[in-house]
């Protein structure tokens, strides 16, 4: 298994991950970039938004568990949106805020790396 590496605003984190759970980390991903875009499509007057669903997603990577929690209804773009990242392992859990363009960035960056 190769090693997915985040850059957060103060440090990084590195994780094992295989190919599969990265692609299947991008699709989720992309449905929440796809539901911000909907979220943040310019209304004409006195149309209200469509309340998009959260996204709450649990991917596992052997005994490591991986969380991704956001909901777009709270930014006003894409390039804006943070994501609340979760990672379990037996007693131990992280929880972090990343930048979602950030993440996608650095996820396209290993998926590019072992394909």
């Amino acid at each position: 298994m190769t090693v997915l590496t985040l850059q957060l605003s103060n440090g990084s984190l590195s994780l094992p991950l295989s190919l599969a759970t990265g692609l299947q980390l991008k699709a989720v991903l992309q449905q929440l970039l796809d539901q911000l875009r909907q979220a943040s499509t310019p209304l004409s007057p006195g149309q209200r938004p469509t309340p998009q669903p959260s996204t709450d997603q649990r991917l596992e990577i052997g005994d490591i568990s991986l969380e991704v929690f956001c909901n777009p209804n709270l930014w006003p773009s894409p390039f804006a949106a943070k994501v609340l990242l979760t990672v379990r392992q037996g007693e131990l859990r992280l929880s972090l805020e990343v930048e979602l363009s950030r993440l996608l960035e650095d996820l396209d960056q290993y998926l590019e790396s072992i394909r």
